[in-house]
């Protein structure tokens, strides 16, 4: 097979992500490689109001729709053999998610597909298996916006997928609405996040007597890494594989949770507009980190628009079989 040129587009609850790479495949090793072409993001918080009315927002709505006509612009100047663009839990839960995905294709001319947790987690997981050596019992992590995806692998294998409800937007609009948060603010948004984690997790009791190799990606988990290594701009070779010890997570967590946004901003030297998720982001990392009895976390800068890639070349490949 020739090369390929793919456009992934992930339509999370906080960002968009665009991916246009070229993938290949070798035979003789039976591996993929992915070469990017381009890569963009752009904060929308399109999931910012949904939690109250169940809307997506009209600035939410404009911000994400901008977002889109740019990504096709991208898109239309490269030769990209096919284009996915999917939604997760904003789009799953809005009840305005049709509207938007009419004047999305109105703007764009993009097709917008919203795809289930479990189908997330799957993604999520084959993007990130892709370029790190996981372990033989793993679990992977990916914390968004709208939800939290975990996904259980056993020898390379996605074995167990769980889509938690937790989300940074969510917790952000719920508990850091002063500045800075009050400590029974922080307290009752941990106690939320012990008891969704503890419900939504008892399925992983019975596997590997409780304790992984956890591997991490998305946004807050990068930018988590980018703080540890006191990066001043986003630098994905740098990120990606760099390994967060719990130790230096509750160091970071006790620097950013109870201070202004702008003592915050001393920390995070780019995206301001990740301020006040980054609190829940790291406080929902450190309780997975517990309840799993990880010592540390390993950080994938790959995810959902890999996986993305990689089914498109595959449903490529069939045809042409």
């Amino acid at each position: 097979m020739p090369d390929n040129t793919y456009a992934a587009i992930d339509i999370g609850t906080n960002t968009f992500r665009l991916l246009i790479a070229n993938i290949h495949y070798d035979p003789t090793n039976k591996s993929y490689s992915i070469k990017e072409v381009c890569s963009q993001r752009v904060i929308t918080r399109l999931g910012t109001g949904i939690t109250a009315d169940g809307l997506i927002s009209d600035s939410s709505m404009k911000n994400g729709l901008d977002a889109l006509k740019a990504f096709s612009i991208i898109i239309a100047e490269n030769n990209v053999a096919k284009t996915s663009a999917v939604a997760t839990s904003a789009l799953r839960d809005a009840k305005n998610s049709e509207d938007f995905i009419i004047k999305a294709k109105e703007i764009s001319g993009l097709d917008i597909q919203i795809i289930s947790g479990h189908n997330e987690a799957r993604l999520t997981a084959a993007g990130m298996m892709f370029d790190i050596d996981v372990p033989d019992e793993a679990m992977l992590i990916d914390i968004g916006g709208g939800s939290t995806e975990l996904v259980y692998a056993n020898k390379g294998v996605p074995a167990q997928l769980q889509s938690l409800p937790l989300g940074v937007v969510y917790l952000a609009s719920k508990y850091m609405t002063d500045d800075p948060p009050s400590p029974d603010m922080i307290s009752e948004m941990e106690r939320e996040i012990d008891e969704v984690i503890t419900k939504e997790t008892a399925l992983f009791d019975q596997i590997a007597d409780n304790r992984f190799s956890l591997i991490g990606t998305a946004g807050t988990i990068t930018a988590l890494a980018a703080m540890y290594l006191n990066l001043r701009s986003y630098d994905q070779s740098k990120i990606h594989k760099t390994r967060i010890s719990a130790e230096s997570m509750r160091d970071i967590f006790s620097r950013i949770a109870l201070v202004s946004a702008a003592e915050r901003s001393r920390h995070i030297h780019f995206e301001p507009e990740r301020l006040d998720i980054i609190v829940p982001g790291t406080l929902i990392l450190l309780k997975l980190m517990e309840r799993f009895q990880a010592d540390e976390i390993l950080v994938s800068n790959y995810g959902l628009r890999e996986g993305i890639i990689l089914e498109l070349y595959n449903a490529d490949e069939k045809k042409d079989r």
